[in-house]
């Protein structure tokens, strides 16, 4: 620990050494713009749309989770395969020079996983993080990406993305859902959706989102 760690305190004549308070880190982040051609970006409000009626509440905890609509509300659609063309190999393509400029450990993507989101009036989502801390998943989220789109014009207000700083709750960055957009930032990050105002009510208004998390394989530990 460095002196610029500690700050000492004069107690009954002598100096008693205490901690300093924990420096905050807020986690590194990228936004690409334009993410998706036009075409892409046509093809996946017309998927959506046509997919409303099979959006179901969404969940948290571990898969298969509980709805709890004090931490989170949102309608969600997992496992889509028309999603793994989009943006699969497309993520998997920018992991390389997302881990060198975030400064990130490097990894190998042991997998993608995709989430389809629509977040409607009163939609939110509390403080977490994405990364599972505990269990025996084969693999975790290492990095997360959220991909924003919605019809045109919009329809909806507020639903920020906020970062929050590790050791500091009051410091943090809120990054705005721009229309055909991808930010990607480590799963370990903690954050939430602000929540969502869409006065008209309807699907087609939402805010819409493709959640995406690169995984990297657990190596487990062998004895001989």
């Amino acid at each position: 620990m460095s002196e610029a760690d500690t700050t000492s305190t004069a107690v009954g004549g002598g100096q008693v050494m205490t901690t300093a308070p924990p420096r905050s880190i807020l986690a590194p982040y990228r936004v690409f713009n334009d993410f998706l051609d036009a075409a892409s970006v046509k093809a996946m409000l017309a998927l959506t749309l046509s997919e409303e009626a099979a959006f179901q509440p969404s969940k948290v905890g571990p898969p298969g989770g509980v709805a709890n609509r004090d931490v989170r509300i949102s309608n969600v659609l997992r496992n889509r395969e028309a999603l793994k063309p989009i943006f699969a190999e497309r993520l998997q393509d920018l992991t390389s020079g997302l881990v060198e400029s975030m400064r990130l450990s490097h990894f190998t993507v042991a997998g993608v996983e995709l989430e389809l989101a629509a977040h409607g009036d009163g939609a939110f989502y509390k403080r977490h993080i994405d990364t599972a801390t505990s269990g025996t998943s084969a693999s975790r989220r290492v990095l997360s990406g959220v991909y924003y789109f919605h019809h045109r014009p919009k329809g909806f207000s507020g639903g920020a993305l906020r970062l929050s700083a590790i050791g500091d709750n009051n410091a943090f960055v809120d990054i705005e859902p721009v229309h055909n957009s991808l930010l990607v930032f480590p799963s370990w990050a903690p954050h939430e959706v602000m929540p969502v105002r869409c006065p008209s009510g309807r699907f087609i208004d939402s805010r819409f989102a493709v959640n995406c998390w690169l995984h990297c394989k657990i190596e487990v530990a062998t004895q001989d």
